[in-house]
């Protein structure tokens, strides 16, 4: 039920306002886990520079279930410790995830794929919706957005690579 003045503030602005849920890391996994289980989708807010630029502090990210095998490139949650992490997939060693944030040099602990809670699909902030995977679900532009970020992004990937073997100092993997 609604107070007095949340009642007169839908009625101007015609929304109900906004209310923030806050659930310590634990709680916050049991209930993303249960709604992506039951092939729910989920908004939620992230916390924290690690992902930028893909994704801000305060941005809202569209979390899905894990329907498919995890991929390098996905964006993924999983709890680390008594907190969740969103962060890419690095590589893929065994039934072992090596996840890191678009902001950080190392990678973060190994994790189990079965710990994977959930993939990131698009992220919302102060601009427009951004796609972190491919899809049409939010119409072609985004998608071609989507793609030329990809390839941008595949691009820098092998440039470093190039680079640090005219070095020698490229990676064993």
């Amino acid at each position: 039920m609604r107070s007095g003045r949340d009642a007169r503030q839908a009625g101007a602005n015609g929304r109900f306002p906004r209310r923030t849920l806050r659930l310590s890391g634990a709680s916050a996994g049991r209930m993303i886990r249960d709604a992506i289980e039951a092939g729910g989708e989920l908004w939620v807010s992230g916390a924290g520079q690690s992902m930028h630029p893909t994704i801000r502090d305060a941005d809202l990210v569209l979390l899905v279930p894990v329907d498919r095998a995890v991929r390098r490139g996905d964006i993924v949650l999983f709890p680390l410790g008594a907190r969740l992490v969103l962060h890419r997939v690095e590589r893929l060693q065994g039934s072992a995830v090596l996840t890191k944030g678009d902001a950080r040099e190392m990678c973060d602990p190994p994790i189990v794929v079965g710990n994977v809670l959930a993939r990131a699909v698009a992220v919302r902030g102060s601009g427009p919706l951004t796609l972190l995977a491919p899809s049409l679900r939010f119409g072609a532009r985004p998608l071609m957005e989507f793609l030329l970020r990809d390839v941008h992004r595949r691009a820098r990937r092998i440039r470093r690579r190039l680079n640090g073997m005219a070095r020698g100092t490229q990676r064993v993997r």
